[in-house]
C-alpha cells in the first residue's frame, strides 16, 4: 500500500471511528454492520479507505473472521483514549454551564442564617446571578438526618456528640465561643473576658434549651453548680439581641451570634472564661452519595474558606468582616 495521504483525518467522534470500534468488538464486519443496522458494505468501504490513507492494514481477514492487526490495537486504543477525553470534556462543559444556572440547597441552624449564610450568597451572587439558593433554617439534629437522608446539597450545624455516618463527610468545621452580650454603655462593654461571678445580681437573657447554644449554657452552669436565674429565656437569637439593645439585660450567646452587631457597635461580645460553659462548633457537612452540582461545589469552596478564615481570625482574639 502507499504511504499515508491524508493524515489529518480525524478518527475520534467519526463514522468511522464507529464502525471501526464495533468490528474490532465482534471480530465480522457483517456482525458489526447488523448491530450498527447498516449495510456490511458500507462499514467494509470504510475500513479500506483507512487503510488504504494509512498505508497499513488494520486487520487481518481469516476465514473465520478479523483479528487486529498491531497498527489496528494501537488506533483502537487512540480511538478509546479520544473517547474518554471527549466524555471528560462534555463533563467539564457541563459542570462550566452549571455555574451560570440551577439550584443549591442548604440546611442550616440559625445562628449562621441571619449574617454567615447572607454574606456567602451575596459573594457567590456575584460571579453567577442565575444560580438559584433554597435555605432551609433547622435545628441542628434535623440538618445532620436531612443531609443523612441526602435532602439537600450541603448544611451547616453544630457538631455535637452525632456519630459520623459513611455517607456524611464533615468538610470544616469553626469553634465559635460563647459570652456575654452587652450595649456599649455597659460596663462590661470595656472588657474583653469576665467570669459568671461578675454578673451574679444582673438581669440574664439567655436562649432556651431547644437551641444548642442554650443547651450549652444550661449544661454549663448546671455543672458548674452556678445559681444564675435567667431574667428572659428566648428560642429566638434575634430576639435576645433585640432584648439587649433596649437594654433588659446582659445576653448570652456566641460570637458568632453578634458578628454583624459588633461590627456597627450596636453590641458587644465578652468571653465567658473559667467557667464549663463550652465553646460551640459548627461543622460543614455534606452526603458523600450526592452529585454536586457546579454551583453547589462553588457554594461549599467559599464557605469552606470562610470558614478558615473565621477559624485563624478567632485564634488571633478577633472576627473579621466575612464579606470581604
Amino acid at each position: 500500500m502507499t504511504p499515508m495521504r491524508n493524515s489529518g483525518r480525524v478518527f475520534t467522534l467519526s463514522r468511522f471511528a464507529i464502525y471501526f470500534e464495533m468490528v474490532a468488538q465482534a471480530g465480522s464486519i457483517r456482525q458489526a454492520a447488523t448491530v450498527l443496522n447498516v449495510s456490511p458494505s458500507a462499514v467494509n468501504r470504510q475500513i479500506l479507505a483507512i487503510e488504504q490513507d494509512m498505508g497499513t492494514p488494520l486487520f487481518h481477514r481469516h476465514s473465520t473472521g478479523l483479528s487486529l492487526t498491531s497498527a489496528g490495537e494501537l488506533l483502537l486504543a487512540t480511538i478509546r483514549a479520544g473517547k474518554r477525553d471527549f466524555e471528560a470534556f462534555q463533563t467539564r462543559l457541563t459542570a462550566l454551564s452549571g455555574l451560570h444556572g440551577g439550584l443549591v440547597t442548604m440546611a442550616v441552624v440559625e445562628a449562621v442564617s441571619d449574617r454567615f449564610v447572607p454574606d456567602i450568597l451575596s459573594e457567590i451572587s456575584k460571579d453567577y446571578p442565575r444560580v438559584e439558593f433554597s435555605i432551609k433554617t433547622m435545628d441542628f439534629k434535623t440538618i445532620w438526618q436531612s443531609v443523612s437522608r441526602n435532602e439537600v446539597d450541603f448544611g451547616i450545624s453544630l457538631l455535637g456528640s452525632e456519630k459520623l455516618s459513611r455517607r456524611v463527610r464533615m468538610v470544616a468545621t469553626l469553634q465559635a465561643p460563647i459570652g456575654f452580650i452587652v450595649r456599649p454603655d455597659h460596663p462590661l462593654a470595656a472588657w474583653r473576658e469576665a467570669r459568671l461571678s461578675h454578673v451574679l445580681g444582673s438581669r440574664l437573657i439567655i436562649p432556651d434549651a431547644t437551641l444548642a447554644v442554650g443547651a450549652a449554657i444550661r449544661e454549663g452552669l448546671l455543672a458548674q453548680n452556678v445559681d444564675i436565674k435567667p431574667a428572659f429565656s428566648c428560642n429566638r437569637i434575634v430576639s435576645i439581641k433585640a432584648l439587649v439593645r433596649s437594654g433588659l439585660g446582659i445576653g448570652l450567646l456566641t460570637q458568632a451570634d453578634v458578628i454583624d452587631e459588633e461590627k456597627s457597635g450596636e453590641l458587644c461580645f465578652v468571653r465567658v472564661i473559667q467557667s464549663d460553659i463550652k465553646p460551640l462548633r459548627f461543622a460543614l457537612i455534606h452526603n458523600t452519595q450526592r452529585q454536586l452540582s457546579a454551583a453547589a461545589h462553588a457554594t461549599l469552596d467559599v464557605i469552606t474558606r470562610n470558614f478558615h478564615a473565621l477559624s485563624t481570625a478567632e485564634s488571633a482574639g478577633s472576627l473579621p468582616d466575612i464579606s470581604s
